[in-house]
């Protein structure tokens, strides 16, 4: 018995009798699969009920593939057409429509469905192509995307703000300094504080810090250009990159930024907060990092602080001190 399991079968040789192609030929007509044989000249010789919905509706010849996809362009139906040029597309696709034994690949139609197509060329020169209805795995793999997007999102942004957070604003940074050295580019960083920030949450709770981060924020997005980018590092600490501009233009942004600075109400039932912030401003160096700037332009903020805060410092390099803003 077990030498009988182990016998290997014998090669399968199809039985096309009237029968069985009566029944291939009728499960291919009922099939979902849009199915569908072009002669040599491209004369469609058969298709099945699928296909005929997708492509035929109100067709009454010649069916032909070039036809056929007139047809569709005419009447809205089948595979979308870049800017509505069926012409065009014919141009590109009829070069290639024989130039692979077999190949698949997927298209979006004007009903909004997406198919998987299976071209298949047989040797006298006919096409057998099968297209399989893949909307609701394109839909799935959309889901998947966006979620990956906002997750993506949500782990560089900080929550409070909407800023890049620190390790996103500190990628920027890297960015921003390799992108200098390729285009032989200027880039000033500053660092950003809001002063006595612990006594704004003491003084009239955490609700009204958060709020005052909040609209410094919003501030800032009024004055800075979109290449600019503003990040949170921490508490009320903020990291401002400037590419493409040099000390002067950079103070005058932050500068900008500090004058009329409005008070902020965090809540209506309350009294309107003041607050002001100091920054050290800083430029990158040839040959110079990320550590190097960033200790630049913290030597700059301590000296704004130093100074009695509400002002501005700049950083020059490691042996000078950080020098008062002119006013």
């Amino acid at each position: 018995m077990f030498a009988d399991l182990q016998t290997p079968m014998t090669a399968f040789c199809p039985d096309l009798d009237d029968e069985t192609l009566r029944c291939l030929v009728e499960a291919l007509t009922k099939s979902g699969q849009a199915i569908s044989f072009y002669d040599a000249e491209d004369r469609l010789r058969y298709a099945n009920e699928t296909y005929q919905g997708i492509f035929l509706q109100g067709g009454e010849g010649p069916f032909t593939f070039i036809e056929i996809l007139r047809h569709g362009a005419r009447n809205g139906i089948g595979v979308r057409i870049d800017e509505g040029d069926v012409e065009a597309l014919i141009a590109r696709t009829l070069p290639r429509c024989r130039s692979q034994p077999r190949k698949s690949f997927e298209t979006d139609f004007r009903d909004s469905r997406w198919f998987w197509m299976d071209h298949t060329i047989l040797p006298n020169g006919w096409v057998l192509t099968v297209a399989a209805d893949i909307t609701g795995l394109k839909h799935n793999e959309k889901t998947l995307r966006q979620a990956h997007e906002e997750a993506l999102a949500a782990a560089r942004t900080d929550q409070l703000t909407g800023l890049p957070n620190r390790r996103h604003i500190l990628d920027l940074l890297n960015a921003a300094l390799a992108a200098g050295t390729a285009t032989s580019s200027n880039l000033c960083v500053a660092v950003i504080d809001i002063d006595k920030f612990k006594g704004i949450n003491d003084t009239h709770g955490h609700e009204a810090g958060d709020a005052v981060l909040q609209h410094f924020t919003r501030v800032c997005r009024e004055w800075l250009r979109v290449r600019d980018h503003l990040g949170r590092m921490g508490g009320e600490e903020l990291l401002l990159l400037l590419p493409e501009v040099r000390f002067n233009e950079a103070v005058r942004i932050v500068e900008r930024i500090r004058d009329g600075f409005p008070a902020v109400r965090p809540r209506s039932d309350s009294v309107a907060v003041s607050y002001t912030f100091s920054a050290g401003v800083t430029e990158a160096l040839p040959h110079g990092n990320r550590s190097s700037i960033l200790y630049r332009a913290d030597r700059a903020l301590y000296a704004a602080k130093a100074a009695g805060r509400n002002c501005t410092r700049i950083g020059f390099d490691h042996d000078m001190p950080p020098t008062p803003v002119s006013s």
